[in-house]
């Protein structure tokens, strides 16, 4: 678990109005233009709860994805917070992380890393298998050298 709570979103055709018209029926706030966009073509948004101050990063993903799959098939049953619940397996959140990273360089993705990577036993002929494909090996590399 890192800082704030991150939902998979996994998008087919015309699901993308369903999914901003749950949100408006809640009380929470998220920004429509942004949201739209990504549930459009791809992307990313957050939601927040006002009253509690609760941050969650929405990540909206094409179903067809080959990642995507593979993450949903890994996938764990554990209990966050109370609630049972689906996660995913740690090398995906590093493999995940690592690609919303490649263009931005964004160091909170990255410090995110480093941390999983720290504390768990990761599949790491996995992750190159993935990395390679997702344009992030060197990122990958570097990070493992780290954790030696």
């Amino acid at each position: 678990m890192t800082r704030d709570v991150d939902i998979v979103v996994l998008l087919v055709p015309d699901s993308g109005e369903a999914v901003l018209e749950a949100l408006r029926g809640s009380e929470v706030y998220f920004p429509e233009s942004e949201a739209r966009r990504a549930v459009t073509s791809g992307g990313t948004f957050n939601v927040l709860h006002p009253q509690s101050g609760g941050k969650v990063d929405i990540f909206a993903v094409p179903s067809e994805d080959a990642f995507t799959q593979s993450r949903i098939a890994r996938r764990v049953r554990a209990e966050v917070l109370g609630i049972e619940t689906w996660i995913a397996a740690p090398e995906d959140v590093v493999l995940a992380k690592l690609r919303w990273r490649f263009e931005s360089r964004s160091e909170l993705q990255w410090r995110d890393c480093v941390e999983i990577a720290a504390i768990n036993n990761l599949d790491v002929s996995y992750m190159h298998r993935w990395a390679a494909e997702l344009g992030v090996q060197d990122d990958l590399a570097e990070l493992l050298d780290e954790q030696a």
